[in-house]
């Protein structure tokens, strides 16, 4: 009886350290998925902002002058 309660604590023990490690791996997945987001969210509205940018400099490409200044 004593062995097996031996065994079950040191069993007990060692999934504590496992779920703690596994705490860890999601924090720091979490951490990284996060961090994607937020790379993505940038790259995207730089695109956003040079599309724009691009779409200025034709639109005044192509306005026609009015008369002679």
């Amino acid at each position: 009886m004593e062995e097996q309660i031996e065994f079950l604590i040191q069993e007990n023990e060692d999934l504590k350290k496992r779920v703690e490690e596994l705490v860890e791996e999601n924090e720091s997945l979490w951490f990284m998925l996060e961090e994607y987001k937020n790379a993505e969210n940038s790259v995207g509205q730089t695109m956003q902002n040079l599309l724009q940018e691009v779409m200025e400099e034709q639109f005044i490409r192509s306005l026609k002058p009015v008369g002679d200044a």
